[in-house]
């Protein structure tokens, strides 16, 4: 029993931490120290380094995404009101975030990263959409059902 309190407080925990972390990127990281690298390092190189930033958004998103849903299914069940909370709070983050980017130095409000964490949620939310409500034994059904006993 004390083994799935601490577990379900850990799940409850972690979203938080995640979006923390996420705030303390998007606050601190300037993206014109990647410019400065053009003096010494291969261009595909630096094209690799763009492309993971870039990337980054679609799995930084779909990844609190998944925490969110984590969380949840450590209360119970998973229904599609609570699927369509985890994608609210998912997305409105991304948006609060963007928006917090416009008094950060270097850093800029951008649809384009927006539409990037949409993305990312997305491929996230139907994986889990269809692993969870179209097979009948899943692991995330079966992770609810051992967290809820």
């Amino acid at each position: 029993m004390f083994k799935k309190v601490s577990l379900r407080l850990c799940l409850t925990i972690l979203p938080l931490i995640y979006m923390w972390l996420i705030w303390l990127q998007s606050s601190h990281f300037n993206p014109e120290s990647i410019y400065e690298l053009t003096y010494t390092v291969d261009e595909r190189i630096l094209l690799m380094i763009g492309m993971a930033l870039e990337l980054g958004h679609l799995f930084e998103f779909g990844i609190l995404y998944f925490l969110l849903i984590l969380m949840i299914l450590s209360y119970g069940s998973l229904t599609i009101s609570k699927e369509w909370l985890c994608f609210f709070i998912a997305v409105s983050y991304g948006l609060i975030d963007e928006i917090h980017q416009i008094v950060v130095p270097y850093r800029s409000f951008s649809l384009l990263d927006l539409l990037k964490n949409l993305i990312g949620i997305i491929v996230v939310w139907y994986i889990i959409h269809r692993s969870y409500f179209v097979k009948r034994n899943s692991k995330l059904k079966q992770l609810s059902t051992f967290l809820n006993q």
